[in-house]
């Protein structure tokens, strides 16, 4: 255990004591460490030194000392009624938002198909040059532009797809974390 690990729980679990006494304490095992340090102890050696935290919690908080274990099921059943209603406000909110992020998805594969058209735009003017063996400088120039066009919208592509990813991203983790929660809490 390091000095950040051992202070932080020392910290967490000192929160019943007063902010001044808490910093106090905090402060004297700190200058532990680093006097520790200082004579060419490593921090972990220093944390064995000192001893468990959750004993020396134990220590100085006596009877109003109460660590719960990480291991045991806190977590209440929640009745069937209350799963259905969260099931069937899900479904409902699904059935608005995932239409919509299918449109958005949408959206951003045109918006690809429209950059692809922009930058592949001088391509388009081989093909005119051998068929009407003509060369026009305004098609030329148009081509360019569309390259230019094409390099912006290429920008807006890639910035439109981190946040689409990002969006669904976050809606699929809070959906599953709303059913999670609806089955066990």
């Amino acid at each position: 255990m390091n000095k950040k690990q051992y202070i932080s729980i020392l910290q967490n679990h000192l929160t019943s004591l007063s902010a001044v006494e808490r910093n106090e304490l905090l402060t004297d095992y700190e200058s532990h460490f680093t006097y520790g340090m200082e004579n060419g102890k490593t921090e972990e050696q220093i944390a064995h030194d000192l001893g468990d935290p959750f004993e020396l919690v134990k220590e100085i908080l006596g009877d109003r000392f109460t660590i719960q274990d990480p291991y045991v099921n806190t977590k209440k059943t929640v009745s069937a009624p209350r799963n259905i209603f969260i099931y069937i406000g899900l479904f409902f909110l699904n059935i608005v938002i995932v239409p919509l992020l299918i449109g958005l998805w949408s959206g951003w594969i045109g918006l690809c198909a429209g950059t692809l058209g922009a930058l592949l735009s001088p391509l388009l003017l081989i093909p005119e040059y051998i068929i009407n063996h003509t060369f026009s400088v305004a098609k030329l120039f148009a081509s360019i532009v569309g390259i230019g066009l094409g390099l912006w919208l290429f920008i807006a592509v890639m910035f439109t797809f981190k946040g689409l990813l990002n969006m669904s991203k976050s809606y699929l983790k809070w959906n599953m974390n709303i059913s999670r929660e609806g089955i066990s809490k």
